[in-house]
């Protein structure tokens, strides 16, 4: 005797995608508003108007939620959190995309950077941009020590972050096209002198010795 065949009809499905979209939204949307003080899986259900199991249907965990939230960033808006080179050479081209994109998507990304409710988000979607960044600079890096291997690392990731961004922004009233341009550059010339000359990060540490 055959088992019954389960069947779900493209109607059904189109609308657990429907409702999916609308608690990635109602993220989107508690992330943009200032009264917003923390994310909840209940403030989403609510923002959504969907029930707190519906919710918990589509995402198991408040980390499934953001996780998902910020591959839906990237892949609909075009807002990289997740998604870096695989290889350093690409990060200048990188840098150019992302302060574009950036801009296109202004006050959603301020307040990305400046909400509260915002902090587990960006903790969280910066621990996986980290892991991806690390990888992509691991052949430029390898050499270093770790203190070494940091300073290099924080440097290049901030000229392809958000706040570097703003910093253009705000400080230099540079739009999202110049920005990008000047931590293509900056990217790009440190890139090159890991590669001829990696020694120069450790010459730092033998100057400050030397004092």
């Amino acid at each position: 005797m055959e088992a019954a065949r389960t069947y779900t009809s493209p109607l059904r499905l189109d609308q657990m995608e429907q409702t999916r979209l609308r608690i990635l939204q109602a993220v989107t949307e508690l992330i943009a508003d200032p009264a917003t003080a923390e994310i909840t899986m209940p403030l989403v259900a609510r923002r959504a108007r969907v029930s707190l199991r519906t919710v918990y249907r589509h995402f198991s965990t408040r980390e499934a939620l953001f996780d998902a939230w910020a591959d839906w960033i990237d892949e609909s808006l075009q807002i990289q959190l997740h998604s870096y080179p695989e290889e350093a050479a690409r990060l200048p081209a990188f840098a150019r995309d992302l302060y574009r994109s950036y801009d296109e998507r202004e006050p959603l990304v301020r307040a990305m950077l400046s909400s509260n409710a915002a902090r587990s988000v960006r903790e969280r979607s910066r621990r996986q941009r980290q892991r991806a960044f690390k990888r992509a600079m691991r052949d430029l890096t390898d050499s270093l020590d770790d203190s070494q291997r940091t300073r290099a690392l924080a440097v290049i990731y901030l000229l392809v972050s958000a706040p570097g961004w703003q910093a253009m922004r705000d400080q230099w009233g540079l739009d999202g096209e110049d920005a990008g341009k000047a931590a293509a550059w900056a990217v790009g010339v440190l890139l090159e002198e890991l590669r001829r000359n990696p020694d120069s990060i450790k010459e730092v540490d033998d100057g400050d010795r030397g004092r």
